[in-house]
């Protein structure tokens, strides 16, 4: 799947029941949270993000945050959080993911590059990486699929 680079965009979550809902970063952690005309400015400017080629690889994604240029979604630990860039080898992978149809049958869905099989997804308002091969939590198989499609919207923060 290829994807526009350079360009501001927001990930709302494609889950049905949820797709009010779009990833931002609070306290340098990522989270889904809804979004609408009405949210705070904060809010949608920690919900927006640039698309920018891969840091380790540039047939993938990274994501700049746009009020925090410099900070990128990045995994580690399994939690997704949004962390300034250090240059190391292993922030560059951490920070990039591959785009995919999506897996829930709608939008797209990110693989991390680090750890084939492993993908961003929600659950209770948090984002991780997971591969849904654990046994409850973040990691459950029975929802990796419907919690790990996005859809790329317009960005809240132009």
């Amino acid at each position: 799947m290829v994807l526009p680079t350079d360009v501001r965009r927001s990930l709302r979550v494609t889950t049905w029941g949820h797709t009010n809902r779009y990833l931002r970063h609070a306290d340098s952690l990522a989270y889904t949270e809804i979004v609408d005309a009405g949210s705070s400015s904060t809010l949608k400017q920690d919900a927006t993000y640039t698309v920018r080629r891969g840091l380790a690889d540039s047939s993938c994604y990274s994501f700049e945050s746009v009020n925090f240029p410099g900070q990128f979604l990045r995994h580690a630990e399994s939690r997704v959080r949004n962390s300034p860039g250090d240059n190391s080898a292993l922030f560059r992978q951490d920070a990039t993911f591959c785009a995919r149809p999506g897996v829930g049958g709608t939008g797209v869905t990110f693989e991390s590059l680090n750890i084939p099989g492993s993908y961003l997804r929600h659950y209770e308002s948090g984002v991780y990486l997971a591969a849904g091969d654990g046994g409850g939590g973040f990691n459950r198989p029975q929802t990796l699929t419907a919690d790990s499609s996005w859809s790329l919207a317009a960005p809240w923060a132009p």
